[in-house]
């Protein structure tokens, strides 16, 4: 068979490097998809399970092919087919994101839709469609393992030692396959630029089975050649000053108006459903957000002091930590951020650069399993707009936040909602810090954000309004002092029937969806 001696040489870097590429794809898809629709576990869910039945697919058709087909040169086709399909992805899957992406922003921040079923339809439907635009490529990447058994066994006495050796060659790809994108392509040329990479590594392997040397290197080159392309935006808006992306977030910075400030810098991370920080380049000018009503924290505390110790669980830019450092210049803050990307470019264009602030790269619950350290104050701004990390709102989480408090002091935790629809999840999370507090204050801060005050002793509910009322003038607090009372609701309707989160059991991402799919019908 004169195909043999070929596909006893190149099959195993051509299993190998397929097992690498399907994997990278997986991978890389997961940061594709982050731009537009986040990282939470329902999103990772649709893609891993939708990967693994094109996989399955795959391994079906493979097994039929390769015995219709049993040539090195038609497997070779076929991946070289998968191949092209990589390279197109980044560019064929953008303005399906675009379009789905479009209807999350207003649904979170509770504006009225013209039609919210067909919205929400919109947004599914994008993020399923571009699950499909994966389909093809990984189903042919997966039939190759299967196929290529077919041309390596020739005698039946050899199958089984065949079979093991491909696909452990194929695992041993993946396993490369699954670190190289997270920890190598995608901090050091992004997205797009990793899918070519991926696609033109797997197109020069599959172009040595099609053709002679020389031809199989000009059409690599070509392919690698995309990669000098310029990179362009990967979510285009318009104001864009800086775009990035780190091993955690995709990052942007948009200089557009916040309030009465025209050319507020605005950082977003991943999906750009929430600003994450905010600051207006005139001093005279500072804005009023969520941001505000978490820096009067100080204000529920048993005895103000001038100088509070304070640690900020989610830093991003230093919003937070501007505002009550406007308000307590003396204070010692410690800001934890998870993603050093994050900070970096909070110092550059916001307000991470100010000597007063620590910032800690790490885990927030990480950080407080991690220190000795008592605090006067605790922000919890962690929780990304729509999902929210499970971990920190459990019961857990919160007795550990407790046991760091000062007996005076207070915790404060901003929570994502959805205007008009349902409070299920401020319900689960005040429900939750009622089992560790004594005292648990809701405020309902602005259309799409609540603020959850807890004290480890009872304290007035109104106790921040009246201090707000009798002083404390900085120019952040001016903006609120006049509507601060009227935004203290005390406790979250619903409270007593809600869940309890726990390690073993929150499903924070649940109740949001849920509130979501209310919001359509």
């Amino acid at each position: 068979m004169s195909d043999a001696p070929r596909a006893s040489a190149l099959l195993p870097v051509l299993v190998f490097t397929s097992g690498m590429s399907v994997m990278a794809v997986e991978m890389t898809g997961l940061r594709l998809l982050a731009p537009y629709f986040g990282t939470s576990l329902i999103v990772t869910t649709v893609l891993i399970g939708s990967m693994m039945a094109f996989l399955s697919l795959g391994y079906w058709l493979g097994g039929r092919w390769g015995d219709r087909h049993p040539t090195l040169r038609r497997l070779s086709a076929t991946t070289a087919v998968a191949a092209g399909f990589v390279l197109a992805l980044p560019l064929v899957s953008q303005p399906i994101l675009r379009g789905a992406s479009a209807v999350l922003r207003p649904l979170v921040q509770g504006e009225e839709l013209s039609n919210p079923a067909v919205a929400v339809a919109s947004l599914v439907g994008g993020l399923l469609g571009t699950i499909l635009l994966l389909a093809i490529p990984v189903t042919l990447m997966g039939t190759v393992s299967p196929w290529a058994v077919r041309l390596a066994v020739y005698r039946i006495e050899d199958a089984g030692k065949a079979a093991g050796r491909l696909y452990a060659l194929s695992t041993f790809g993946s396993i490369l396959g699954s670190f190289l994108p997270a920890l190598v392509l995608v901090p050091l040329l992004g997205v797009r630029r990793t899918f070519l990479a991926i696609g033109a590594t797997l197109l020069v392997v599959s172009s040595l089975g099609l053709f002679s040397r020389g031809r199989a290197a000009a059409v690599g080159a070509a392919a690698l050649a995309l990669l000098l392309l310029p990179a362009g935006s990967v979510r285009p808006m318009e104001g864009t000053v800086y775009e990035g992306e780190s091993v955690y977030h995709f990052i942007q910075v948009v200089q557009e108006p916040y309030g009465d400030c025209p050319d507020a810098w605005h950082l977003y991370l991943n999906e750009g459903v929430g600003v994450h920080s905010v600051k207006c380049p005139d001093p005279t000018r500072e804005i009023r957000g969520v941001w505000t009503y978490m820096a009067t924290a100080p204000l529920w505390m048993e005895q103000v002091h001038p100088d509070p110790d304070v640690l900020i669980v989610g830093l991003a830019g230093g919003t937070i930590a501007r505002q009550f450092l406007d308000a307590f210049p003396q204070a010692r803050v410690v800001g934890v951020e998870i993603d050093g990307e994050v900070v970096e470019v909070g110092k550059r264009f916001l307000d991470n650069d100010d000597p007063r602030i620590q910032p800690v790269v790490m885990d927030g619950r990480i950080y407080i399993q991690s220190t000795e350290k008592r605090f006067d104050v605790v922000l919890m701004d962690a929780y990304r707009q729509p999902y929210i990390p499970f971990h920190l709102v459990t019961v857990e989480f919160f007795q550990q936040v407790h046991d760091h408090l000062e007996d005076g002091g207070v915790l404060a935790v901003n929570v994502a909602s959805i205007r008009g629809v349902s409070r299920g999840l401020a319900a689960m999370i005040y429900r939750t810090m009622r089992e560790v507090f004594d005292e648990v204050v809701w405020v309902q801060a602005t259309q799409s954000n609540d603020v959850i005050f807890a004290m480890k002793r009872p304290t007035d509910p109104y106790l921040a309004a009246n201090r707000l009322e009798e002083g404390f003038r900085t120019t952040a607090y001016d903006r609120i002092r006049g509507r601060y009372r009227a935004k203290v609701k005390g406790p979250v309707p619903g409270w007593e029937q809600a869940r309890v989160l726990t390690d073993d059991q929150a499903p924070v991402e649940m109740a949001w969806d849920l509130a979501a799919l209310s919001y359509a019908n």
